[in-house]
């Protein structure tokens, strides 16, 4: 086995290493496209990348090392330019590719193929990894067999209320998966995969009471990691604007560039809708919101848009408002003076914004209720009962 390259790693302790030791033994019959005979590990640890290699010996190899905590690694063969341009431009599955979950244990790899057939065993997270794709893959192939014949005929036939029906049976199994996944951590909570199941869950919002203690009783490991670290500061943001606690500022400028802050509005119910003119979930989302502003607006209800545009910022007044005037958006709207994409700045980071749309209710004494992402049946329910527990059935 060749040395180890660590870019920049601290030196660990000689307790600390015997105590967090991987092996990886395997076997790879096939190694079609390499252009060597080495074969490669690769992950990374405390922020820095480990790269290792080994080479094949009568199809056998061996690599050994520490793993400070459970993570995603990749098992690769050097391939041509010519190849791996062809897979990163098909998107096909790279032949060439392993990745697995490497966490401290004695672990077996055998491939009978190529290097992507391998199966791992022997570490504790790798199997863990292995029952949740199972079980996510199960909802899903059931929600292809299920509706998506319909799907291919509905965007053939550009069929617009069988594809609204599609779309909704989608969500339902997106949802169905994505509560498969909630199960799998509080079952397994001390899961090497706990980071990268809370990070999928929570792509577009964190529940605190739900994901604070999932956090809290995470492996120590990985809650010291500097993956953790990050982790448990979006979690104490969240914190920060969960229901009931005052929603943060808001101060942009109109389509008549006169300023409107959300402090102005207190005493109504506001809705903040963060959407911009590039994005079709969005403006699906303002016929409903058309209804909403109509029925409660005489009962004390604002909406103020937050439209976050994209591209050259010299277009995007002009984006916003031909988009706000073809929405007959008639409440309130200002222009995010940060791009879409910069979720770390501004309004979209006090409000942990990591999808469009997103919607803040905040009631009366300017208190979040309730945050919603995304435009599904479920999140337009979900504010209408919202709406009617405040301001009563409206008109």
């Amino acid at each position: 086995m060749t040395k180890t390259i660590i870019f920049g790693a601290a030196l660990l302790s000689a307790i600390s290493v015997q105590a967090q030791t991987f092996t990886l033994k395997g076997t790879l019959a096939k190694n079609t496209l390499a252009v060597n005979s080495y074969i490669y590990l690769r992950y990374e640890q405390q922020g820095k990348t480990v790269l290792d290699s080994c080479r094949l010996q009568q199809q056998a190899y061996h690599f050994q090392g520490t793993a400070d905590y459970p993570k995603e690694a990749t098992l690769f063969l050097k391939v041509s330019g010519k190849d791996a341009e062809y897979y990163r431009q098909t998107r096909l599955l790279k032949p060439y590719e392993r990745n697995f979950y490497l966490d401290a244990a004695n672990m077996t790899a055998r491939a009978d193929g190529e290097l992507r057939e391998t199966t791992i065993t022997g570490g504790a997270a790798e199997a863990d990894r292995q029952a949740i794709e199972a079980e996510l893959s199960a909802i899903y192939q059931r929600g292809e067999k299920a509706y998506g014949a319909k799907r291919e005929a509905a965007y053939k036939n550009k069929d617009s209320v069988a594809i609204a029906e599609v779309t909704r049976l989608s969500y339902k199994n997106d949802a169905e998966r994505e509560a498969a996944k909630l199960r799998f951590m509080q079952e397994h909570p001390h899961t090497g995969m706990m980071l990268k199941l809370l990070n999928e869950y929570t792509r577009t919002k964190i529940d605190p009471t739900v994901i604070g203690p999932l956090y809290e009783g995470m492996l120590p490991s990985l809650k010291a990691s500097p993956e953790g670290v990050a982790y448990g500061q979006r979690l104490a943001k969240a914190r920060e604007i969960a229901p009931g606690m005052p929603a943060p500022a808001v101060a942009l400028k109109d389509r008549q560039d006169n300023l409107i802050t959300l402090a102005s509005l207190k005493g109504k119910v506001v809705l903040l809708d963060f959407w911009g003119s590039w994005c079709y979930p969005c403006r699906m989302s303002h016929p409903h919101l058309r209804e909403a502003y109509a029925r409660y607006k005489d009962a004390g209800f604002e909406i103020l848009g937050v439209s976050n545009e994209r591209g050259d910022a010299a277009k995007w007044k002009e984006s916003w408002t031909k988009a706000m005037d073809a929405d007959q958006m008639t409440w309130l709207n200002v222009l995010n003076t940060a791009a879409s994409t910069d979720k770390d700045k501004g309004v979209l980071d006090a409000y942990d914004v990591k999808a469009f749309p997103t919607k803040i209710l905040i009631d009366r004494e300017g208190r979040i209720v309730v945050k919603l992402v995304g435009n599904s049946e479920s999140s337009r329910e979900a504010l209408d009962t919202a709406l009617e527990r405040l301001l009563g059935k409206g008109k």
